[in-house]
C-alpha cells in the first residue's frame, strides 16, 4: 500500500464510493419488492425486475472497488447510479400505483416520495464518480508506484502464494560402474565408460588416443587392483629400452578430496595417484590402508553411486524430487472486495426477505376485516357492538368484529375499528357481523345506524332476491349498473336491472364477504362504499342514503366491476372496451350545484381543487383495490396524476338536503401508455358533494368501467 505520508487524498473518491453502494443496495432492495409484487400480480416485468437486482449487486461491487482509484470501477459505478436515479425519475404514479396496488394510496405516495428522493441523492452520487476521476487517477499512480517499490524491496511480494518445498527418500543407489581414463593433467575425474571384466581388463581400449598415451594394448595377465585396473610396475623401463607401457606423468597431485601426496616410491595407477592413500579413507570406493603391507584387500562393499550432496567436479548430481505446495495469501484489498460481494449477497437476501413480508402482510390485511355471508332465509347475528336484522333464529359471531379492511372511516354510526369477521350461521338466512364497539348518534341524525341498512342489503344479494334490494332504495333513485347500458333511475328500472346482476343464485345462496367498508356522512345524509366479493365476482359499491320516516332509503347508487389498468388499457387501444350510455342531462333543485360539478370535472386539476379536505372523503378507482380515503389524500393524488379528466356528455345531479347533493356523469379519462402514447378510457362516475363556505366540494367519488369485461 502506498505510505501514508504520500497518499494522495480521496475526500471525494470514498464518499462516492460509499453512496454508491448503499444507493445500489436500496436499489436491489427495491428490485426484490418489485419483483414479489409483479410475480404476485401477474404483471409482468419480471426479467426487468431481475436486471435490475443484477446491476444493484454489480454497483455494490464496483462502489466498494472506487477507493482503488480503478477508471473502470468508477464509470461503471457512474453509469449504475445515473441510470438508476432516471429510472426511478421516469416512473409516473399511474404505474407505481398499478405494481403497488396491494397498498394503501397513502402507502403509495410516500414510496412515491421516498423514490424521488432516492433518485436525486443516486444522480448527485454518479456526478460526484465524475468529479473523482482526478483523484482516482493520482491515487491508482501512487498505489501503482508504491507496490513496485516494495517489491523491488521485497521480491516475495510479487507472488500471491509461497512454495513449501519437501525432499522425499533417495531411490534405491544404481549399480556400479567402470571407469575410464582420463586426460592426464587435466584435473578431472574418470568419466564412466564402459564396465569391463575384472579378470583381463585394458586400463585403456585397444584404439584410444588420449593426449599424453600411446596406441598400445595392455598385458591381460598384469595384476589389477581391486576395482579391476591394472598395476603399473613401480620401475620405469631402462633408457632407450623397447617398451609398450604407457607414459606415466609424476609429481605431486591436488585433485579436490586428495591430500598432497609426493610420488617417490608409492606404486601409482595410470593417472599418477597413489594406489593406497595414505591413512584411511572414506569417500566412496576408497580401500583403507592395510596394516604390515600384504597383499591389498577390498574394503566392506560401499555405496556404489554418488553421494546426492558430493560437488566434486564431474559428478552429475543425483536426481532428488520434491513437491511443492502452494499457500495463497490474498493481499488484505481482496478480503475486503470479497467481504463487499458478501454484504452484497445479505441484501439480497435481505431484498427477498422483506418483498415476502410485503406479500405476506397484504394477503393477512385482505384478510382482516371480510365479512362473510351466506345462504337464505332470515336470521340475526351480534358482535361487541350491537346491529340486528329482522327474521328469526339467532346466531352470534365471536371476537371484536369490524367492517372495515385496511382502514376506516367513521360516518353517522360514530364507528370506526379494524379487524377480522367469522361467519355466523342462522336457521338460513345469510347473518353478518356487526362493528365493535358501540353505535353513536350525532345530535340532530338518525338513531338507526347506516349499517343496518347495509346489513339488509347483503342479506338479499345472498339470497339473489333483487326485488328485497330495491326496497332499500328511493322511488326515485337513480342507478348505475354493472354493464354498458345500465343506467337506471326509479326503484322498478333498478330492480329490474339487479335482477340481470343477481340471476341463478344457488340453492344455498351466493357467498358474500365483505372486503372492505367507508361510511362518511352529515346530518340525515349518509354515504358509503363497499368492496364485496360475491361468488366469483368482484363488486364496488357507492351509494348515499338519506333517513327519513325512520329508515334509510337509496338515493343514488353505483355498481361496478374493478377491471385492471392494463386490461383496460390494451382494450382501449384495440377499441374493443363497452361503451358506456348516455346519462341523461337533468338536475333537481339549484343550478348552483349542476355548474359546480360540470366546472369540477371540467379538467383533472379542476378535479383536485373541488374535492373536500374531510377526514370521511374517499374516492373507488377503476382498478382491483384502488381506494382512497381521506380529502387530503385525494387532493394530493389527483395533483400528481400525469393524465387529463374531463366531463363527456350529460350531468344527472340532484340536491337531496340542504348542502348536500349527488351528481352522476361520464367522464373521459385520458393518460400514457407505456408507449408514451394517449389513451382515453370512458368511466363512469358517481360523485357526493357537500357545500363548504358556500362552495359545492367533492366529497365521495367511484370510477367504473362499463362492462362487461373479462380478462
Amino acid at each position: 500500500m502506498p505510505p501514508e505520508d504520500a497518499e494522495p487524498r480521496r475526500y471525494l473518491l470514498r464518499p462516492a464510493g460509499v453512496l454508491t453502494q448503499v444507493s445500489c443496495a436500496a436499489c436491489l432492495l427495491l428490485g426484490t419488492i418489485a419483483f414479489v409484487l409483479i410475480q404476485q400480480n401477474k404483471s409482468g416485468g419480471a426479467p426487468l425486475a431481475i436486471m435490475w437486482a443484477i446491476g444493484a449487486m454489480a454497483g455494490l461491487v464496483f462502489g466498494g472497488l472506487m477507493s482503488r482509484g480503478g477508471l473502470l470501477s468508477l464509470f461503471v459505478s457512474a453509469a449504475l447510479t445515473a441510470t438508476f436515479g432516471i429510472v426511478l425519475i421516469a416512473i409516473d404514479y399511474d404505474t407505481l400505483r398499478e405494481i403497488l396496488r396491494v397498498l394503501p394510496e397513502s402507502d403509495v405516495e410516500m414510496v412515491g416520495d421516498v423514490m424521488v428522493v432516492g433518485a436525486v441523492v443516486m444522480l448527485v452520487t454518479s456526478a460526484m464518480c465524475l468529479a473523482s476521476i482526478g483523484q482516482a487517477r493520482r491515487y491508482a499512480r501512487a498505489y501503482a508506484r508504491a507496490v513496485e517499490e516494495a517489491v523491488a524491496a521485497d521480491p516475495s511480494l510479487s507472488a500471491a502464494f509461497s512454495a513449501v518445498r519437501t525432499q522425499p527418500a533417495l531411490p534405491p543407489a544404481p549399480a556400479p560402474a567402470s571407469f575410464g581414463p582420463a586426460a592426464p593433467g587435466s584435473g578431472t575425474l574418470p568419466q564412466a565408460a564402459k564396465p569391463v571384466a575384472p579378470s583381463g581388463p585394458l586400463l585403456f581400449p585397444e584404439n584410444s588416443t588420449q593426449p599424453g598415451n600411446r596406441l598400445a594394448p595392455l598385458a591381460q595377465d598384469r595384476p589389477t587392483d581391486p576395482v579391476g585396473r591394472s598395476i603399473i610396475p613401480l620401475h620405469p623401463p631402462a633408457p632407450g629400452a623397447p617398451t609398450n607401457e604407457p607414459v606415466i606423468p609424476r609429481g605431486p597431485r591436488t585433485e579436490p578430496g586428495f591430500a598432497t601426496a609426493t610420488m617417490d616410491d608409492r606404486p601409482t595407477n595410470p593417472v599418477g595417484r597413489p594406489i593406497i592413500p595414505p591413512g584411511p579413507r572414506t569417500a566412496p570406493g576408497i580401500m583403507a590402508t592395510v596394516p604390515g603391507g600384504g597383499p591389498i584387500a577390498p574394503l566392506e562393499e560401499q555405496a556404489a553411486g554418488p553421494d546426492p550432496g558430493a560437488t566434486n567436479r564431474g559428478w552429475t548430481p543425483a536426481k532428488t524430487g520434491f513437491t511443492t505446495q502452494i499457500i495463497v495469501r490474498p493481499p488484505k484489498e481482496e478480503a475486503r472486495s470479497r467481504r463487499r460481494i458478501y454484504i452484497a449477497l445479505g441484501g439480497f437476501a435481505i431484498g427477498l426477505g422483506a418483498g415476502i413480508g410485503v406479500l405476506v402482510t397484504s394477503g393477512a390485511e385482505t384478510d382482516s376485516g371480510s365479512e362473510t355471508a351466506s345462504g337464505s332465509g332470515s336470521g340475526s347475528a351480534s358482535g361487541t357492538g350491537s346491529a340486528s336484522a329482522a327474521g328469526s333464529g339467532q346466531a352470534a359471531a365471536s371476537g371484536s368484529v369490524s367492517d372495515t379492511g385496511p382502514a376506516g372511516v367513521s360516518g353517522p354510526d360514530g364507528v370506526t375499528g379494524t379487524g377480522s369477521a367469522s361467519p355466523a350461521s342462522g336457521s338460513g338466512s345469510a347473518s353478518v357481523s356487526a362493528a365493535s364497539g358501540s353505535d353513536a348518534e350525532l345530535a340532530g341524525t338518525p338513531s338507526v345506524p347506516i349499517r343496518t341498512l347495509i346489513t339488509a342489503q347483503r342479506e338479499a344479494i345472498a339470497k339473489g332476491d333483487a326485488k328485497a334490494y330495491a326496497a332499500t332504495l328511493a322511488p326515485g333513485a337513480f342507478a348505475f349498473g354493472l354493464e354498458g347500458d345500465d343506467v337506471a333511475e326509479g326503484r322498478d328500472a333498478i330492480e329490474a336491472m339487479l335482477a340481470k346482476h343477481l340471476a341463478d343464485p344457488p340453492a344455498s345462496g351466493f357467498p358474500v364477504s365483505s372486503k372492505f367498508l367507508a361510511t362518511g356522512g352529515t346530518g340525515n345524509v349518509a354515504w358509503t362504499a363497499e368492496d364485496i366479493e360475491v361468488g366469483v365476482r368482484r363488486i364496488a359499491i357507492t351509494q348515499v342514503a338519506v333517513f327519513a320516516n325512520g329508515a334509510w332509503s337509496v338515493v343514488a347508487l353505483c355498481w361496478g366491476m374493478p377491471v385492471a389498468d392494463g386490461t383496460a388499457e390494451r382494450m382501449a387501444i384495440l377499441g374493443t372496451l363497452p361503451r358506456a350510455a348516455a346519462v341523461p342531462n337533468k338536475h333537481d333543485g339549484s343550478d348552483e350545484l349542476d355548474k359546480a360539478v360540470r366546472i369540477a370535472f371540467s379538467s383533472r386539476t379542476a378535479f383536485a381543487a373541488a374535492r373536500s379536505e374531510r377526514d370521511d372523503g374517499f374516492n373507488f378507482g377503476s382498478g382491483p383495490g384502488e381506494r382512497v380515503i381521506g380529502g387530503v389524500a385525494i387532493k394530493r393524488l389527483f395533483g400528481r396524476l400525469r393524465s387529463e379528466l374531463k366531463l363527456d356528455g350529460g350531468v344527472r345531479a340532484s340536491e337531496i338536503a340542504p348542502g348536500v347533493g349527488w351528481a352522476a356523469l361520464n367522464a373521459v379519462y385520458t393518460s400514457k401508455s407505456r408507449a408514451a402514447t394517449d389513451v382515453s378510457q370512458t368511466f363512469r362516475v358517481l360523485a357526493v358533494l357537500v357545500k363548504e363556505d358556500g362552495a359545492w366540494k367533492i366529497v365521495q367519488t367511484q370510477f367504473s368501467n362499463a362492462g362487461p369485461i373479462r380478462d
